[in-house]
């Protein structure tokens, strides 16, 4: 194995949901199912490694069906959000990976691993190899791993010379450094998982209280000053704030088989429609 040969890995649900909802066209299986997010996600990965990562070695990651019951274990209102969103990408996920298995695209879903974990254990374990990995996603969730050199996110969806996010990238938008993401994250919270951070914190206030490489600990402790307010409201909620931080939390300690990576970079990939073609789907 070569670790010279770069990793891609791919956020697929993510993916599957931006190729749904933003693909301008739609496309239905010969059975009338909606593949669009099929179609465009292979698509949309195909353009990323053709023009963004050459010479990658692609591996797509997707939730576990049952990915998120420890979180949710640990506190109810966790996605509950969700419940009456419009899941109808889902559909497609089925046909999607039978293009990505005739593609020779390898793909990954750990029994109950919410797929960011999944994603965090893989690139932190091939970057301490020395790896260089990309991990193609727009879920900011994902900065806490460029605490690691060698780990970039791809953001497709970014403006043109924006769409690679390092961690200086971090520090200059956010104004704190990818170890303190998750604290940053915690304080203005997540409406898509539906955590509340501190009321009236955003992020300009969220990146002042952490000025100086401050953590969430260092807070209760912090003289007042200006920030007296939002330091009193944290103090009041402090167990909430750092119950939603252990929930936003990645877990890069999630055992995975031994031949998860092959670190071969993979072909070009095929064209969406001809995959469709030979997985029977047109």
């Amino acid at each position: 194995m070569n670790a010279n040969v770069p990793l891609l890995l791919v956020d697929g649900h993510h993916l599957l949901y931006r190729a749904h909802f933003g693909f301008p066209k739609r496309f239905q299986a010969l059975d009338g199912t909606d593949v669009t997010g099929a179609f465009g996600f292979v698509a949309l990965l195909r353009k990323a490694h053709r023009e963004r990562c050459p010479g990658h070695e692609v591996l797509v990651v997707f939730d576990a069906e049952d990915g998120a019951d420890g979180r949710i274990q640990a506190d109810a209102g966790y996605k509950a959000n969700r419940a009456e969103a419009d899941h109808s990408p889902i559909q497609a996920l089925a046909p999607l990976k039978a293009m990505l298995d005739q593609g020779v695209v390898r793909w990954l879903e750990w029994p109950g691993a919410e797929g960011d974990d999944v994603l965090a254990t893989i690139a932190t374990r091939e970057a301490a190899d020395g790896r260089a990995v990309v991990v193609l996603s727009g879920d900011r969730d994902l900065y806490g791993l460029l605490t690691r050199d060698g780990i970039r996110v791809l953001n497709p969806q970014a403006p043109p010379g924006r769409q690679f996010v390092t961690a200086h990238t971090v520090a200059d938008r956010y104004g704190v450094t990818p170890a303190q993401w998750v604290d940053f994250r915690a304080l203005t919270g997540d409406r898509s998982d539906n955590l509340p951070g501190v009321a009236g914190v955003g992020p300009v206030t969220a990146a002042r209280l952490l000025t100086g490489g401050r953590r969430l600990e260092d807070l209760p402790a912090t003289a007042p000053g200006r920030l007296a307010k939002p330091l009193a409201r944290i103090r009041e909620t402090w167990d909430d704030v750092v119950r939603v931080r252990s929930l936003m939390r990645l877990n890069c300690d999630l055992p995975y088989p031994q031949n998860t990576v092959t670190r071969t970079a993979t072909p070009e990939l095929t064209a969406p429609a001809t995959l469709m073609k030979v997985a029977g789907l047109w």
